[in-house]
């Protein structure tokens, strides 16, 4: 049986104005003081754990259960949203300020509520205060999306002042797999792209190499203004506001390129599933990392991408275990070597492929796996005919007293993949 806060879908939100009743605005000037509280309950909490761990939702509750019940008279579910809410402050305030841990201020009137304390009625959203009292909100049924997204399950309700956020869960039951597998390995520098299709067997179609410099010198460009605004800009309102206008600039110039680039991937592949790794907890990894690269890590927007692909395909998207493609052989199974960053070596194979190339070899394999289609690459003629497409084309290099080096040239940089 599943958690039951997991979402178990693709969640969809809509957003409107709305006039608060006089009933609204105490609600939530309540729950702010309850959560106030609670971030102080929670701050306690953290100082008294040996390790200064903030305490989960459900340890905070059960420190300030009763203080909530004896002070607010309503639904004892609220109670739950309120130490989520606290918790959540307290960790994004930590992140945010390396590891420093303080009190933020609760200055907003905002409140999420859970599904079990709302329900939708008639073009209404009614809340539950109390047992048999409730709080009536308006719905803008005129919502483009509204209609789109209303036949899934609502799951939260955010309300502040003046705005209504309602999320639902959606199951989109229409997506199927499509005649083409594109399993894609996102890189720092590239996207590299294995394409399958798939009839009576599979068969390879092409590798593609795409670069992605633009979304890499807009990232250097801005950590290089701010390094300049950290450095020459003295008063400290004014330094913390053209970073945070700087790190807003940035964001929308990735978002928009990323946007461009996942569209014309997408329109040039309208029969595709598309195969990513599941790369989820990959900045938490506890291996030992250099300065820069763990940089260049913590700026990779590789789920922004997966996510944009994900719900502009028409087709299901995929996401296999990323354990091992970089270091299995996709062709033989064997252990593959790297002499140098970009360089994949398989002694059985005898042969140095480019590394980033076959990742996606194996991810396509894993995706059409996945799919109930396994695939031997090494018994399949379309391999032989694309095999010097994954060769290493640069210089040769050696083992000993080789380290490894980032990459510098893509090899064979092509166009996007297309099904003709």
């Amino acid at each position: 049986m599943s958690h039951p806060w997991k979402s178990g879908g693709e969640k969809r939100t809509i957003t409107w104005a709305y006039e608060p009743t006089d009933e609204v605005t105490a609600y939530l000037k309540d729950m702010r003081e309850a959560i106030t509280y609670a971030l102080q309950a929670a701050y306690i909490l953290t100082f008294r754990n040996p390790d200064r761990r903030i305490p989960s939702p459900i340890d905070l509750r059960r420190e300030i259960k009763e203080w909530f019940d004896s002070n607010h008279d309503y639904a004892r579910h609220h109670v739950n949203p309120v130490c989520r809410t606290a918790v959540a402050m307290l960790r994004s305030y930590r992140k945010k300020h390396h590891g420093k841990l303080h009190i933020p201020d609760m200055k907003r009137l905002a409140m999420r509520i859970d599904a079990e304390l709302f329900k939708l009625v008639d073009d209404k959203i009614r809340v539950t205060l109390q047992p048999n009292r409730y709080a009536w909100l308006p719905v803008n049924a005129s919502n483009k999306h509204y209609r789109e997204y209303g036949g899934g399950r609502p799951s939260e309700l955010l309300i502040t002042d003046h705005k209504v956020c309602l999320t639902f869960i959606v199951r989109d039951e229409k997506k199927t797999l499509g005649n083409q597998f594109i399993g894609s390995d996102l890189n720092f520098s590239t996207i590299d792209s294995t394409a399958a299709t798939v009839h009576s067997t599979p068969t390879l179609e092409n590798v593609i190499t795409e670069p992605i410099t633009k979304i890499v010198r807009i990232q250097n460009d801005f950590s290089r203004r701010r390094r300049h605004i950290q450095l020459h800009v003295r008063n400290p309102q004014k330094r913390e506001q053209k970073l945070r206008e700087t790190r807003g600039r940035q964001r929308n110039r990735v978002v928009d390129a990323l946007h461009k680039l996942s569209t014309e991937t997408v329109r040039a592949n309208p029969d595709a599933s598309h195969v990513f790794e599941n790369l989820r907890g990959i900045r938490k990894s506890d291996k030992k990392m250099g300065r820069r690269f763990r940089t260049r890590l913590n700026r990779w927007p590789y789920r922004m991408y997966q996510s944009m692909v994900d719900y502009k395909s028409p087709n299901r998207t995929l996401y296999v275990n990323p354990r091992g493609t970089s270091s299995e052989c996709p062709v033989c199974g064997g252990k593959l070597e790297h002499p140098t960053w970009d360089v994949s070596r398989c002694d059985t194979c005898g042969a140095d492929y480019a590394r980033n190339r076959l990742s996606s070899l194996e991810i396509v394999r894993r995706g059409l796996r996945l799919c109930g289609q396994p695939f031997a690459v090494s018994a399949d003629a379309s391999w032989k005919a694309l095999k010097n497409e994954y060769l290493y084309t640069g210089t040769k290099p050696t083992v000993s007293g080789a380290g490894r080096t980032e990459p510098t040239n893509a090899p064979n940089v092509k166009g996007k993949h297309n099904n003709a």
